[in-house]
């Protein structure tokens, strides 16, 4: 296809944070060439700056500052080469309308996260119909409307937003999740004896439904929970319950510390959150999880039939089911055989639904929706 694709944002990249870098590789893989304009992201500085109000008025003028330094930095690359498109990356609802006011090209925003559905239907922290809902919703639907095309993972998560914002369908599309470095699976451990390895890893939010999990556990003697992650009441909740079952490790590993966690186990834990997030999204921690070759057992929701129905890979659960969860971990624990014949299935699964070809796929169709009367070259 002609031209290349401009990224322009304030964005974190590494450990934690892979969406930038798998949007870059799957235009990469397309034969798209990718040029960037970057501001570092926040990372894990906005938890701090949420608990410190004084440093508010600061902060956002040092953020003027920094958008003004960015759309210069847009312009002059527009004016040497001219892009087909200008993709700004997640987070980028404070960017796009000063993006799409200084180009001339389409703007492709990666919404990939609703500001209302994380807070205020996901983690709770405002009640729905509350001024806070009111202007998270106002600030969804003013970032999507700056955009020419907006991206979230799933097409229910695409239908969501263009309900959530009342604007047109067709301005949404969605771009599966993918891991960056999937690396060659190692082999799955013996499991002839011993109890059946689960590992859970993530931050504990309700979409992941840590309590549920937790809870079957307990009641499933043959089997042995890592538990990295999680927040500190579960986690002391994890220690009291389970004992010798149990192995803690830090609330953040890192990639290197993770890849050998996944080595080490047998399945790993995806999500069993019962709220609408959770039935419209496949979880970067299921996608890590199949291409490291591990089977998973998560909620069985809508998103992952969608997805991963049929492909062997999965084990599901009645969402927010204890008791059912407790009962599928205890089958699997006596019937070994079945979690060996879903890990040979778990990276087959990966590529063929989140692996970078299909990435490269995908991006070629949306690049052709935003320019249709362009050909390849």
């Amino acid at each position: 296809m002609n031209g290349d694709v401009l990224f322009c944002g304030a964005w974190d990249e590494g450990p934690g944070y892979p969406r930038a870098t798998s949007l870059r590789q799957g235009l990469l893989a397309a034969g798209i060439d990718v040029r960037e304009c970057r501001q570092p992201g926040l990372g894990r500085r906005k938890q701090r700056l949420l608990q410190a109000p004084w440093r508010w008025p600061t902060f956002w003028w040092q953020q003027r500052r920094r958008l003004a330094s960015l759309i210069g930095d847009l312009r002059a690359a527009c004016a040497d080469r001219r892009p087909r498109c200008v993709v700004v990356p997640y987070p980028g609802h404070s960017v796009v309308a000063a993006v799409k006011a200084a180009c001339d090209v389409p703007v492709v925003l990666d919404l990939f996260l609703s500001a209302y559905d994380t807070v205020v239907e996901d983690r709770r922290l405002v009640h729905p119909g509350s001024l806070g809902a009111l202007w998270l919703q106002h600030l969804d639907r003013a970032a999507c409307a700056a955009a020419d095309l907006v991206l979230l993972d799933t097409p229910a998560n695409a239908a969501y937003v263009a309900d959530l914002t009342g604007l047109p369908p067709e301005r949404f599309a969605w771009l599966p999740v993918h891991d960056p470095d999937p690396g060659t699976p190692a082999p799955l451990p013996a499991m002839a004896s011993g109890p059946l390895q689960v590992l859970f890893f993530g931050t504990g939010v309700p979409l992941h439904g840590l309590a549920v999990l937790l809870d079957a556990v307990a009641e499933v003697r043959d089997v042995h929970l890592t538990l990295a992650g999680g927040e500190r009441a579960l986690r002391d909740r994890a220690r009291a319950h389970l004992g010798d079952r149990l192995t803690l490790e830090p609330e953040f590993v890192d990639s290197s510390r993770l890849r050998d966690l996944l080595a080490q186990c047998h399945l790993v834990a995806g999500v069993f959150g019962h709220g609408g997030k959770a039935q419209r999204v496949v979880p970067f921690k299921v996608v890590h999880a199949l291409a490291a070759g591990r089977p998973v057992v998560t909620a069985d929701t809508p998103a992952i039939d969608q997805w991963l129905a049929g492909s062997g890979a999965c084990f599901g659960s009645p969402a927010g089911d204890a008791r059912a969860l407790a009962a599928l971990l205890d089958r699997l624990a006596r019937d070994r055989a079945a979690v060996v014949r879903a890990a040979a299935c778990a990276r087959p699964a990966y590529d063929r639904h989140f692996g970078t070809e299909r990435l490269a796929t995908r991006w070629l169709d949306l690049l052709v929706r935003l320019a249709p009367t362009e050909v390849a070259a």
